[in-house]
């Protein structure tokens, strides 16, 4: 650029200011919504994976609550909840991580969410799922999706 006479000049790409100035505050986890999230179990590492659109806390919370309620009845085929997750306690006879609940991934989409989670349960090698999702992939993905 020199020999057209045109001048240049170079800044530094990590200054002060990037490094020290964070004007937003980091959301927590559980604050976070669009995503996908799997719950452990503490006995046997089963996972239970899921999505939602909602904040994860507002999901975490109904599933901690429908296992709450359903700890104070004798398990039944009758009273057999709509959570899975609840279903595994309670069948197993096991304890929910609920602190080792973690975020898969976030997506906006609703229906790559959806599509998102039933390749996430069929990779999963011990799911508590009881089906494969909102969106049932057909088996042809299989070696693609490396089950």
């Amino acid at each position: 650029m020199k020999k057209y006479g045109v001048a240049t000049a170079t800044c530094p790409h990590t200054t002060l200011k990037r490094v020290l100035v964070h004007p937003k505050d980091k959301v927590e986890l559980v604050e976070q919504g669009e995503l996908l999230y799997q719950i452990p179990c503490k006995n046997c590492g089963a996972e239970c994976i899921g999505e939602t659109g909602r904040l994860l806390k507002t999901r975490l919370d109904e599933h901690r609550k429908d296992a709450d309620n359903t700890n104070n009845e004798k398990y039944t085929r009758s009273n057999k909840s709509a959570l899975t997750v609840t279903d595994h306690a309670m069948t197993e006879n096991h304890i929910i991580d609920w602190e080792g609940a973690i975020i898969i991934e976030k997506e906006p989409n609703r229906r790559t969410r959806q599509i998102k989670e039933a390749i996430w349960i069929r990779k999963t090698k011990t799911p508590t799922n009881r089906d494969e999702g909102n969106d049932q992939l057909p088996h042809v993905y299989d070696d693609v999706i490396g089950h």
